[in-house]
């Protein structure tokens, strides 16, 4: 949950509908994007409304500073939620629906953990896996729109035909050229080879 109380509009890059985690107080530096669903900008257009002046998306006006760690918790918790839900909880949840749902698992674990061990190699497969992950986030919130609507837990053979639906009816989100340029200069900075550059460039 750090990621998401620390986001700054900064972070946010509306061209290309990435939301760019590179947050230096992490104990472990690394880079990851996440693809941001119709749903999600929209959300975010309407924070800017609120915190826009701001430098954090999720700015505590009262204290000055983004919201506690317990901040999360404590919202849930309010909502009902008390030793049923946590915020890194919903985390699982994703995963394991998205699984059900029979998408791209490879993807899936690609936008869900970050590579410890390379932060080289972290960036190269967030880059090549990229379009991928772009799909997987708008299914999940097109499948939590369609519980909503709902009202219950449909099966997840409807819940897949539904979604393609709604997805084809979709222009398909591509990077900009001049995204792809920036993930290509984040990894020469990360010291990337230039075969492996090369490999990255034929499979995008």
């Amino acid at each position: 949950t750090i990621e998401l109380r620390m986001m700054k509009w900064s972070h946010i890059d509306f061209a290309n509908r990435l939301w760019r985690v590179d947050i230096d107080n992490l104990k472990i530096a690394r880079k990851h994007v996440v693809p941001l669903s119709d749903q999600m900008l929209k959300v975010l257009e309407e924070m800017k409304a609120i915190t826009g002046q701001y430098e954090y998306v999720f700015y505590h006006t009262g204290m000055h500073q983004p919201y506690s760690e317990e901040f999360i918790n404590n919202a849930l918790d309010i909502l009902g939620y008390a030793g049923k839900q946590t915020g890194h909880g919903f985390r699982h949840i994703a995963s394991t629906n998205l699984n059900e749902l029979g998408y791209m698992g490879d993807a899936i674990e690609k936008q869900m953990a970050h590579d410890k061990k390379s932060s080289i190699r972290a960036v190269y497969n967030h880059a090549q896996h990229l379009e991928e992950r772009r799909k997987i986030m708008q299914v999940w919130a097109d499948f939590l729109d369609l519980l909503r609507d709902k009202g219950k837990v449909v099966d997840f053979q409807t819940a897949r035909q539904q979604i393609e639906q709604s997805l084809a009816s979709k222009q398909p989100n591509k990077l900009q050229n001049a995204d792809k340029q920036d993930l290509i200069k984040a990894l020469l900075e990360q010291g990337i080879t230039a075969d492996e550059l090369q490999v990255y460039i034929e499979n995008n």
